[in-house]
């Protein structure tokens, strides 16, 4: 799944001392320690291809990508490390744009990212 490929790839970069990952589907877990990524599939949409008969299909999946941080500079840099790790991916993606934000409950500051995976599992 794209979910598990996408871990794979951000995990390192959030990691725990025990080699766990502070990577989430959906919802963050309470009182991890930050930074910490949350993702979510927003939309996921099959695209029929004419080459090779459209066998496979290639998958579309809008990826919301979340980074949380104790400080604005804290999720920016995060935030810089996963565009990096995206562009560096051989799983074809598009970044459809960024957001900059804070939770006034918790007090963190978030950079919501949009992006587009073109891929076949």
């Amino acid at each position: 799944m794209i979910q598990e490929d996408l871990v794979t790839l951000l995990g390192p970069l959030v990691p725990n001392g025990d080699g766990s990952k502070r990577v989430y589907g959906s919802i963050g877990k309470q009182g991890t320690i930050l930074p910490y990524i949350v993702y979510q599939r927003v939309i996921s949409q099959v695209e029929n291809i004419l080459d090779g008969n459209g066998n496979p299909p290639i998958n579309n999946t809008r990826m919301q990508i979340d980074v949380w941080g104790s400080s604005y500079a804290e999720a920016q840099t995060t935030a810089a490390a996963v565009r990096a790790a995206m562009l560096g991916w051989t799983t074809k993606n598009l970044n459809n744009g960024e957001q900059d934000l804070y939770d006034q409950e918790t007090r963190f500051h978030r950079v919501m990212m949009d992006y587009s995976i073109w891929h076949y599992n």
